[in-house]
Formats: structure tokens, sequence, C-alpha cells
């Protein structure tokens, strides 16, 4: 709809002024008779609801790199409270042992042998926690906090529980991933480019109207008006219509594909997921099993020692055997907790709502 108006003053030598103005307004209107209007907007709109699920997807990716970087915080945690603890135990070892070569009854390669067990366990420390405060500034770029000033709450990740997955979730879940919805959202929005595509080898009909109206000096208003149709048909468009057609029929495949490819990768992950999760789990509690034997190995080799029925390097071997046992739990812990946040990705954001 467009609107105009003129004024006008004509003022001749020796008579009267004339003043004269005319306002008119005009409209016209395509009637979408072949649906072309209607399926490029269904497109445009299909094509945002696309770009917010690829939101919801870039998303769900930052969830799961906190989730991780939370659980890896925790885990160095773990583990250098695992490294603190064997070298407090290597201390208490090196003090018998310090105390049995001044007495004279041992050699001088025990007491060698147990400070260098206490230096290598000094040395896991600082890798540990330079590991730490690098996840610790990973963490705060994440949540947008000035790296540096800002800690973890929390000293173990075995506080933090993790929901149980019944089984038959993962199928019914798929339907919440935002990545399998935006190729969705793009396939029908193909669909729709291609019936826009088709209706535009169609004729378009245009409806025009307009009112004028005309006031000039000493004479009365006048009002004039109009109502008018066009047929307008594409002749020769030197095969544009036909490409273009021909391109949206290409693209609705590509998609069509892609929307295959999505929904059967997604069924694959959810499927690597969940066996991941299950052999994490059974890898974490063989390790429990080994670190809680190593401890009572360890213990029996000390008591030994200080009766004097063992040598120093049975002690030193269950020492090291129960550091590596502790340490690998551990790390088997994170692996089990970062399979579940794969999971969780899998699924489209969790299965909280079940």
């Amino acid at each position: 709809m467009n609107g105009s108006g003129s004024a006008s003053r004509n003022d001749p030598r020796g008579g009267s002024a004339r003043e004269s103005a005319d306002i008119g307004l005009s409209a016209s209107y395509t009637l979408d008779i072949w649906g072309r209007y209607r399926d490029e907007a269904r497109a445009a709109a299909l094509s945002l609801e696309a770009t917010q699920y690829d939101k919801e997807s870039a998303a769900l990716l930052v969830q799961s790199n906190v989730a991780t970087t939370y659980f890896t915080i925790l885990t160095l945690k773990d583990r250098i409270a695992i490294a603190e603890d064997s070298l407090k135990a290597a201390r208490g070892t090196l003090d018998i042992v310090e105390a049995r070569y001044r007495a004279g009854s041992i050699s001088g390669l025990d007491l060698a042998q147990q400070r260098n067990t206490v230096a290598a366990i000094e040395a896991t420390l600082p890798p540990l926690r330079a590991a730490l405060a690098a996840n610790e500034n990973a963490m705060a770029i994440l949540i947008a906090t000035t790296p540096g000033r800002f800690t973890v709450e929390g000293n173990t990740l075995d506080k933090v529980t993790l929901p149980a997955i019944a089984p038959g979730q993962p199928s019914a879940l798929l339907e919440r991933r935002p990545d399998i919805k935006s190729a969705e959202a793009s396939l029908k929005g193909a669909d729709a480019n291609i019936g826009a595509a088709r209706a535009a080898f169609f004729p378009s009909l245009d409806l025009t109207a307009s009112l004028t109206r005309s006031f000039a000096t000493a004479s009365p208003a006048e009002t004039a008006s109009s109502l008018g149709a066009s047929l307008l048909a594409p002749i020769f468009s030197g095969g544009s219509l036909e490409g273009n057609l021909q391109s949206a029929k290409g693209r609705q495949a590509e998609l069509a594909a892609n929307y295959k490819l999505t929904v059967l990768t997604s069924f694959s992950e959810v499927e690597n997921s969940l066996t991941n999760v299950e052999t994490t789990a059974a890898r974490e509690a063989s390790l429990n099993i080994a670190a809680e034997e190593a401890r009572k190995a360890y213990e029996l080799s000390q008591a030994r020692y200080k009766a004097g029925a063992s040598d120093l390097l049975s002690v030193l071997d269950a020492q090291r055997n129960w550091l590596s046992a502790r340490d690998s739990a551990a790390q088997a812990q994170l692996e089990r907790y970062s399979t579940a946040v794969e999971l969780f990705i899998a699924l489209g954001g969790g299965w909280k709502s079940i």
C-alpha cells in the first residue's frame, strides 16, 4: 500500500491565484494461487528453526565440556591426595629405615633405595598440581570467569553421583537430539523450496486499486478510483527456473541423505556410549579391587619388614604397586564419568525427565 500527495499554486499576471492539491492512495496484492510465497515463508521459518537447534547443539557441547572439565579437576585432586598419602607412608618407612641404618642393622643400599622412593613420589606432585591449575583455568574460561580467580568446590569425585539409566530409554530419547531436529527441519525446508521453485513456473495474478481526491480553489473536490488485475506468466527465463528447480531437488536429496546419516550415527553413538559406560564401570571395579589388595600387600610387607622377616625390596615393590593401583583406579573412575557425559550428549541432553 502506498500514499501520495501533491500541491500547486498558479498565480498568473492580472488574474486570481489558483491553488490545487491531490491526495492519493494505492494498493497492490499478489494472489498466492500456487502457494509459492507460502512455501518460501515456510522454508525461511524452517531454516530459522534449524539454526535454533544448531544453537542447542552448541550449548550441549559447552555443557559437556564443563562437566568433563569438572570431573577432571576432582580426579586430579584425588590423584594429588593419593600421591600425598603415599608420600606420607613412604616417609614413615624412611624413618624406620634410617633408624635401622643408624643401629647398623641394614646397609646404606636400603637407605638409598627408600630415599629414592620418597623423591620419586615427590616428583609426581608438581605435574599433577600444574594440570589441576590448567583445568581450573579452562573451567573459568568455559563459565566466562577470569582465570586465576576461580576454584572448584569439592575435593573428590567419589561424592559425585551419576543418575541411573533405565533400559530402553536411548531410542526414545534420541528424538530429543538437537542435531536430528536440525537435520529434520532443514529437510522440510528443502521440500518447501522445491514447492516454491515449481510454483515459479506458473503465472502470477496481481490485483491493484487506487483512490485519488483532488482539491482546487473555487471548484468542488473530485474523487477518482480504479481497480485492476494483471496476469503475468514467465515466457522465457533462459533456463533459470528449471535450474532453480533442479538445484532445489539436489539440495533436498543431499539433506535427506544427511538426515538418514545423522539418525544412524546417533543410534550408533548411543549404543557405543552405553557399552563404554558398562565396560569402564567393570574396569573401575576391577582396579578398585586391585588397589585394595595392593594396600593389604603393602601393610603386610611393612609389618614383616619391621619384624625383620623380609627385606626392604618387598616393601618398596608393594609400595609402588599400591600407589600405581590407586592412581589407576582414580583415572578409571574419571573414564567412567567421562563416558557418562558422552552418553549424556548422545541422548540429546540427559535423562532426568525419564
